[in-house]
């Protein structure tokens, strides 16, 4: 039996945060993916005579004569739930931790020194004495074959869990393949609800419906489970009867789900996918992408957890979160294994903002791009509408400061929507106080440091209504996006207030940007006299 490291090597991770965690993820054991590209001929004299396509069980040693035979492949860190939070925390900037066990040996060191190069936290991953989890994945015309090695892998059971392991984080990953270590999903299940967590379920795999379905639906009608993955054939075996002749519909098996969860999904490979929110009568539909040339298909359905659940925790409609785990799904397939390229992240940015947001994602630093992500998310929240620039530094004794108090009020009245300003004093502030005494919807774009003055303290925006940039990089984007009519029910513009340097750089910045056709035509709104 395998012993575990000692309690100096069990921490030895180290975590890559001090923040809590919005999300901690559940992956009993580390596995390192084997990524192997090969044609037919070489995939028939692989296999032998095995059958091509689904998962099986394989040997150290087989994975051994395996590789030697194929002689090219790329390993990389897998596992479904190490493949979703790589993409919450490395693409989506969500702080994620992952709780599990690797081995002591180079491929638990690999698989650490992956999660942590993707921003992932790993301080409570226990190392133990035994080797990890390797898959060797045979991609041929975009399909996969599987043939994984987990005999005596490092791997966490039941009792190794604590609720320290969950604390602070808002929701709890999981996995159906926890299934397979003793009462581990229904501890970690009983550790959420202690922690005040939500809990969303991937079923993972046929298989493993089809050997737990009476635990998986004892877990799902428990009422503790928030919101779940599963792709249509799990769906359908899920609700299989004994003796039922024709295969469950999706919408059926959504039917199901949604009577017990919070937010159901099914995945429906390139038809798109599906969704339901307890209690509604509506079913979201939302199609595939379009355009997407498949290279492998392994991860699709974890990276489209990965962009769902962000939807999810930024609180987008149902449509916009099934959007975004169908680019998320279709970016990764353009891709050899499951880890996000720069490339990939482009394409789904360039998808989902825009060409402008796209390059300003590629080309920023990761703290940057964050901050972008976050800004999108208040944007998207609020909605988008007119944009004030101006000085910081006027005073309400200045005789502009009425006027523009007054100009926000009138604009706002007649557009009716949001008004969004750099959240900081002077112009900024006083427009947005004639907003705000009609009880309009506002929104900030802010910075630590405004006309030479620090401006993070108590500011005249509601909590939940600005946003707070490091890098005016970010904060001069997430300002034009916010007055970027994105549709036709937008109203949308750019109002000039008498400023200095700065608001002239920010006017011929808009303009530079329409002359580009990068904006569309622009409506100039005067105050009045």
């Amino acid at each position: 039996m395998d012993q575990k490291a000692s309690p100096a090597a069990l921490n030895a991770e180290g975590n890559n945060s001090s923040q809590p965690p919005e999300v901690v993820a559940l992956q009993p054991l580390a596995v390192v993916d084997h990524l192997c590209s090969v044609n037919e001929d070489m995939l028939k004299s692989v296999l032998a005579q095995e059958e091509i396509g689904g998962s099986r069980r394989i040997s150290q040693q087989q994975v051994q004569d395996m590789l030697a035979q194929i002689g090219e492949f790329h390993s990389k860190a897998g596992g479904s739930n190490a493949n979703t939070i790589r993409g919450l925390a490395a693409g989506f900037g969500v702080q994620c931790e992952l709780v599990g066990a690797r081995g002591y040996d180079e491929w638990g060191a690999m698989f650490a020194s992956s999660m942590k190069r993707c921003m992932v936290g790993i301080g409570k991953m226990r190392i133990q004495q035994g080797p990890t989890g390797r898959c060797v994945i045979l991609i041929c015309n975009g399909q996969r074959t599987m043939r994984t090695c987990l005999s005596e892998a490092a791997r966490m059971a039941a009792d190794d869990l604590s609720i320290q392991d969950f604390s602070g984080a808002k929701w709890l990953l999981l996995s159906g393949y926890c299934f397979y270590g003793k009462h581990l999903l229904q501890r970690a299940i009983e550790l959420a609800a202690e922690a005040k967590m939500k809990v969303a379920l991937d079923l993972a795999s046929f298989e493993i419906v089809q050997s737990f379905k009476q635990e998986l639906k004892g877990v799902l009608e428990s009422g503790r489970v928030h919101c779940c993955f599963c792709n249509e054939d799990e769906a359908a075996e899920l609700i299989h009867k004994e003796g039922q002749g024709s295969r469950a519909q999706p919408e059926e098996a959504l039917a199901y789900l949604s009577q017990h969860c919070d937010l159901a999904v099914v995945t429906l490979g390139d038809k798109g996918c599906i969704a339901k929110r307890s209690g509604e009568q509506e079913i979201v539909q939302e199609p595939a992408c379009s355009g997407v040339t498949v290279t492998d298909a392994t991860g699709a359905g974890d990276l489209f957890a990965s962009g769902f659940l962000y939807g999810v925790l930024r609180q987008y409609s149902l449509q916009k979160c099934c959007r975004m785990g169908c680019l998320a799904g279709g970016a990764i397939v353009q891709t050899l294994g499951a880890e996000m390229t720069q490339a990939n992240w482009k394409w789904l940015f360039d998808r989902l903002h825009g060409a402008l947001a796209a390059s300003a994602v590629r080309d920023s630093a990761t703290a940057v791009h964050h901050e972008l992500l976050e800004c999108y998310a208040l944007i998207e929240k609020l909605g988008r509408g007119v944009v004030y620039y101006g000085s910081a530094r006027l005073k309400q004794d200045s005789p502009h400061w009425g006027r523009a108090v007054d100009l926000g009020q009138r604009v706002a009245e007649l557009l009716g929507c949001t008004t969004w300003s750099g959240g900081g004093p002077g112009m900024m502030e006083a427009a947005t106080a004639g907003a705000q005494s009609i009880k309009a919807p506002v929104g900030g774009i802010r910075i630590s440091r405004e006309a030479g003055t620090t401006v993070r303290t108590a500011s005249y925006l509601p909590a939940d209504c600005a946003v707070f940039c490091r890098f005016l990089s970010s904060r001069k984007v997430a300002l034009v996006d916010c007055g970027v009519r994105a549709k036709e029910s937008d109203q949308t513009a750019y109002i000039f207030l008498p400023g200095g340097l700065g608001t002239m750089d920010e006017l011929f910045e808009i303009m530079t940007l329409v002359q580009l056709k990068k904006l569309g035509r622009m409506e100039q709104l005067g105050h009045p006299s």
